[in-house]
This record gives C-alpha cells, structure tokens and sequence, in this order.
C-alpha cells in the first residue's frame, strides 16, 4: 500500500516554545517518522525566541524548519506556501492555526500540558472548547473527554533504540519530568527521605525548583534541564512517576524503550501504559497525600532486584509492539488522510453553492 497519495505530500508541525518538553520531543518523533516515510516536512516556529534545543535536534536529524514573525507572517507564509496539512501543537500554536491558518486544513493535538498559572488555564480552557474547528487528536481519553467536537485517541510514540541493558540493581531511582505541582516531585522528594540508602536523581527544572532544594534529603541530586535523555537512562534502575496529572508521558515511554521499569501513579494514561506487577509498577493516586505516599513506599520497598531485568524487557517490548514509529504512524496517517478529505470536502461545497 502506497504512504504516498496525491492529496497528501506536504505537512507543517506548528508550535510556539521556548523550552524543550514533551511536545517538542514529540513532534521531533513525529517529523522524523514522517520524513522517512517520504513526506515533506517541516517544523514551524511561531515565533522565533532565539537558540532552541528542538532547532539543533531538527538540525542533527536533517528535519526542515523555519521561524514565523507572530501571527501576520504565519497567515501570509501559509497562504503563499499552502502546505497541504497542518499540524498544530499546543494551546498558542492551535488556537492560531485554527483562527489564522485558511485556507489550509488544520488539524491539532491535546496534550497534557501545564496548568499552574491563571493564564495558562485560560488560554488552555479557549483552546479546549475551539477543538471543534478542526479534527483533533488527544493522547488519552482522559483528555479527549473535555474536548468539544469529535476527537480521536493516538497515543504518543518514542523510537526504539537497537540495544538495551535492563538494569540489575535498585540502587538509582529517576524523575524526568517538569518540578511543577502536577507532576508530583514533591512526592519524589518525600519518597526519598523514607529510602535513605538509595540514590533519588531529579532531571528537570521548574517552579518547585527552590522549594525541593530545601526540602530534600541528601541521596537527592538535582540534575537540571537536559537537553537528551538517551545518555542518562543507561544510569537509571527505575524511573518513578509519582504526577497528579498526566497526558500519555513521553518520559515513560523512553524509560520501557530503554528497559527501564516505571513506578507510577495512576495518572492520565499511565495506568495503560504501564501493566502492574507485569512490566512495571502502579500505585492508586486518588487518596489523600498521605495515603498515595504510603502506597508509594510501600510498593517501592516491595520491588525486588530480579524483578527489574525481567520487567524492564516486557516494558521494551511493550514499547515496540504499541509506541513505536511503525506502531502508531500508520494510525496519523489514516487521521491525516480522513481530515484532510473532510476539510477540503467541504471547502468544494462551500464553493460550489457559492458559484
């Protein structure tokens, strides 16, 4: 079967950020999937915000890209290159593609996001109930619930390395994630008091950054933003997921892509991720503090070092069957391909009764 149809050659992935996160990582997976399946891709700054770790990552992978002046010079560069489909990603990036991107079919992922400011809940809240204006993709059915029009559910993906070595020793626990309420590092931080003699590694930054300095106990090791995982997980025996809200976390799915097992709460779309006591762990997270953190630890002392080899080849594979480019890009392409019949479907009509 031919991934090359006429009416489908040219696809933007548009966002606006500053930071590298999971949208940026998965947009880079994205993009690289879609490049070696032959389409022609590129990744769209809506603003251009100076050195960006995704730019030097599109760089390596050979992946096109090019920064917009804000909103006047997104429509003018959309209506002057008409690509044929646009992605958008993230709450600024799809309310713009959504509102400024015509005549170009638009189509838009929700993923889990940020929510501590006021603003950021606005701006997310505006983009949630303008999702019917083109076809959406949520990453769990958690988020597509609060979506407004028909949505469908693609999980994230990660590429799977070729070699793995699943760790033998429960001796370096991980969190990879942002230091901000929602993903608990908090929790974290508590969990490592109770574990004295194991090493606890925070990769990340963010608001609770101070806060958690303070607070922590010394087996804690604040690491800091990293710009690429792949050379970190080598050095971990369990990644721990300790969020109160959650998408599909591109962070667990490369932990089990590296045969790392993931303790985790059940958060988002966690829970079908992860398979208890199968390929990782999972604790109930919709109790008080105190309980999920009884949980937390108690599950933590339960996990035995034979488990992890064992548990972490089941997460790889896991990985490879249902999260890998070849698992899941057939399903973008078959969304791309229904959007973009629909979109510009009714475009021919909408002209048509015009004439």
């Amino acid at each position: 079967m031919s991934l090359h149809p006429v009416s489908l050659h040219s696809v933007w992935q548009v966002l606006d950020s500053r930071f590298f996160g999971g949208i940026e990582s998965h947009i880079l997976y994205l993009a690289t999937a879609l490049q070696k399946s032959g389409y022609v891709t590129q990744v769209v700054f809506l603003q251009d915000y100076g050195p960006h770790p995704l730019k030097d990552k599109l760089r390596a992978a050979h992946i096109p890209f090019f920064c917009c002046a804000g909103i006047a010079h997104f429509r003018k560069t959309c209506r002057e290159q008409k690509p044929d489909l646009i992605h958008s990603h993230g709450y600024k990036a799809s309310i713009i593609s959504r509102l400024a991107a015509l005549p170009c079919p638009v189509v838009t992922s929700f993923h889990a996001g940020d929510s501590e400011t006021w603003r950021v809940r606005l701006y997310s809240l505006l983009d949630r109930k303008l999702s019917f204006l083109a076809p959406a993709i949520a990453v769990n059915q958690q988020i597509a619930d609060g979506l407004s029009g028909p949505v469908e559910v693609i999980e994230n993906f990660v590429p799977v390395p070729d070699r793995a070595h699943p760790p033998t020793i429960l001796q370096n626990i991980g969190f990879v994630g942002r230091l901000s309420h929602e993903k608990g590092p908090d929790r974290f931080i508590a969990l490592a008091r109770r574990f004295p003699t194991r090493d606890f590694y925070l990769y990340g930054d963010g608001p609770l950054r101070d806060k958690l300095a303070q607070e922590a106990t010394t087996n804690v090791h604040f690491m800091g933003h990293q710009q690429a995982m792949d050379a970190v997980w080598g050095g971990l025996d369990l990644l721990c997921m300790p969020s109160r809200k959650e998408g599909l976390p591109l962070a667990a799915l490369e932990a089990m892509s590296h045969a790392i097992p993931v303790l985790c709460l059940d958060a988002g779309a966690l829970a079908q991720l992860v398979s208890d006591d199968e390929n990782g762990w999972v604790v109930s997270g919709q109790d008080d503090e105190k309980t999920v953190l009884r949980r937390l630890t108690q599950r933590l002392a339960q996990i035995e070092d034979h488990q992890l080899s064992l548990f972490g080849q089941r997460a790889r594979a896991h990985i490879e069957g249902s999260f890998s480019p070849q698992a899941l890009l057939p399903r973008f392409l078959s969304f791309y391909h229904a959007a973009l019949s629909r979109q510009t479907g009714h475009t021919h009509t909408r002209r048509k009764n015009s004439a």
